[in-house]
């Protein structure tokens, strides 16, 4: 098999876009709802719009690309042996993550809305007495442990996919058409924030729907590497036209408005499930996740097919900074929230020293291979095809 460098580029510059999605975050108006807490001082609509754009797409890519990582990883056998050690892989930072170092991002969220608690305090309740944000982030890699499981069977047939002949834009159209009637059909009653209600099933198609690439990837990438500009004209008019819809519901009725972004409202009785409405804005968003995301794999496929000196030790890198970087996001925010400077400052601070003080975390602990293995690293040298997630 031919190593795929330009996935491993894109997977390194998608989780590299996490660290300023999240620290954006802090600094919205949604922020407080979805951290407990935000910054004193926070951006206008404009961020907020950004931040949006990126989460429209970017978790579909990431997606999709630990799906065609999948088919990669069972190029030298897909037997139980193969599944223990990938459960092993996601779930052991998984686990360390959310009892360990997510402790210190709860402390920070505790500590920012009231300063004299004690960390003993917020560390029992933490221990004892389990929320579901305990996980926080680290819901990806549940999902994707999840999703590998339940794609067994799909794995199994790999060699046959890889006989498959049939043409790209075929291929992708089939897994869009799935992946919407997907989304259309769950969105009205299962409301979701990170992976979880109609996002879970998506999210599954589309990993699904990585593997089927992974297994044509030389004649789908190479399509894309081509097609990537129309691509991307529909995502961006998808976008557009997404903002517009939700824009005109929000005015008119801010309650269905939020339902219809976030999903649920039928179950909350705002709406009826298949109305056009709601139907026609579930099918946009659907459809821009999947053009914005092909897009990305085509700009890889076209750009970045060569490997690069720094490659090597990013793509080693890129899993336990994904590990590390939120906890200390949110502990980072926590101090800046404190300090009445400019916000776009404190943006740009917070996100220098995130990277940074991830990075020196992460160069510590690959100092041995234990604690590298407990935020998903790898023991030098290491590397399968296109590593994952």
């Amino acid at each position: 098999m031919t190593r795929r460098y330009d996935l491993d580029w894109l997977r390194v510059i998608l989780f590299g876009i996490l660290v300023v999605h999240h620290a954006a975050v802090g600094f919205a108006s949604f922020g407080a709802e979805i951290y407990g807490f935000a910054n004193d001082r926070l951006a206008g609509d404009g961020l907020s719009l950004l931040i949006y754009f990126s989460h429209t797409w970017r978790l579909p890519a990431l997606f999709l690309i630990s799906g065609i990582g999948t088919y990669f990883a069972t190029s030298k056998g897909f037997g139980a042996g193969f599944m223990g050690r990938r459960i092993a892989r996601l779930m052991v930072p998984a686990l360390f993550t959310t009892f360990v170092l997510n402790l210190f991002a709860g402390y920070a969220i505790a500590w920012a809305n009231a300063p004299t608690v004690a960390f003993t305090d917020v560390a029992w309740q933490w221990w004892f007495d389990p929320e579901p944000r305990q996980v926080m982030h680290t819901w990806f890699l549940i999902n994707l442990t999840i999703y590998t499981v339940l794609c067994w069977p799909l794995i199994a047939l790999r060699a046959r996919f890889e006989r498959w002949a049939i043409a790209p834009p075929v291929l992708l159209a089939g897994m869009v058409a799935m992946a919407t009637v997907v989304a259309v059909a769950f969105k009205p009653y299962a409301s979701a924030l990170a992976g979880d209600g109609y996002q879970f099933p998506w999210y599954l198609v589309i990993f699904a729907g990585g593997f089927l690439i992974g297994a044509q990837h030389r004649p789908v990438l190479d399509w894309l590497a081509r097609w990537w500009p129309a691509c991307l004209a529909a995502g961006v008019v998808g976008y557009l036209v997404d903002v517009s819809i939700l824009t005109a519901y929000l005015l008119s009725n801010e309650p269905l408005g939020i339902a219809l972004s976030q999903g649920g409202w039928a179950r909350e009785g705002l709406a009826p499930a298949y109305g056009p409405g709601p139907v026609l804005s579930a099918t946009v968003k659907g459809l821009n996740a999947w053009f914005l995301s092909f897009t990305a794999l085509g700009l890889a496929a076209r750009y970045l097919r060569r490997p690069g000196k720094a490659l090597g030790a990013l793509g080693r890198a890129t899993f336990p900074i994904y590990v590390l970087h939120f906890p200390i996001t949110l502990i980072v925010l926590a101090l800046f929230a404190q300090l009445p400077w400019p916000w776009g400052l404190e943006f740009l601070m917070l996100t220098v020293i995130v990277y940074i003080l991830t990075g020196l975390t992460y160069l510590l602990a690959d100092r041995s291979p234990f604690p590298v293995f407990l935020i998903g690293g790898r023991a030098r040298p290491g590397g399968e095809l296109a590593q994952v997630p």
